[in-house]
């Protein structure tokens, strides 16, 4: 992360931690207050709560963990020269919707990487198939890719 756009993300990242904070301190505050309270409602709602905080916490932690990941395949990625084909060499992509046409051919060729028998266990060609899919704007296959390619560089280290 370099220069106003490097600094930006660095204020957001604080910020949405310091935002986690007061998040944490207010729903522990509210424990503490039940807790107080006594009595088997009082201790009860004290439980629930930090078990709200405990998974709001494993949560964050998780998706932060992904996103670190995910940043560092991505600068891998990159520095390699993305291998193989990509859609804008393909000189016969003439599909209906132009809007749509580049993602979609490179989704095929990312796809067609894949199910290419050396592909199944490239972390390269998983992150591919991940930037395909986002770029069609399919999050969840988008994210279950990146895991799946997470997942093969950490076996391939």
């Amino acid at each position: 992360m370099s220069g106003a756009g490097g600094i930006g993300r660095r204020l957001m990242v604080v910020g949405l931690v310091l935002i986690t904070l007061l998040y944490c301190w207010a729903l522990l505050w509210l424990a503490w207050g039940f807790a107080r309270a006594g009595g088997v409602v009082g201790w009860g709602l004290a439980a629930a709560v930090a078990i709200l905080l405990a998974l709001t916490v494993w949560v964050i932690w998780r998706e932060v963990l992904f996103g670190l990941n995910a940043a560092r395949l991505a600068r891998e990625y990159s520095s390699d020269g993305a291998s193989g084909p990509t859609a804008t060499d393909a000189a016969d992509v003439k599909p209906a919707e132009p809007s749509c046409a580049v993602p979609r051919a490179e989704f095929d060729l990312a796809k067609a990487a894949i199910e290419q028998g050396t592909g199944e266990s490239d972390w390269r060609a998983w992150f591919r198939l991940s930037l395909a899919y986002d770029a069609l704007h399919d999050r969840r296959q988008a994210r279950a890719a990146a895991r799946r390619a997470i997942e093969l560089h950490r076996a391939a280290r």
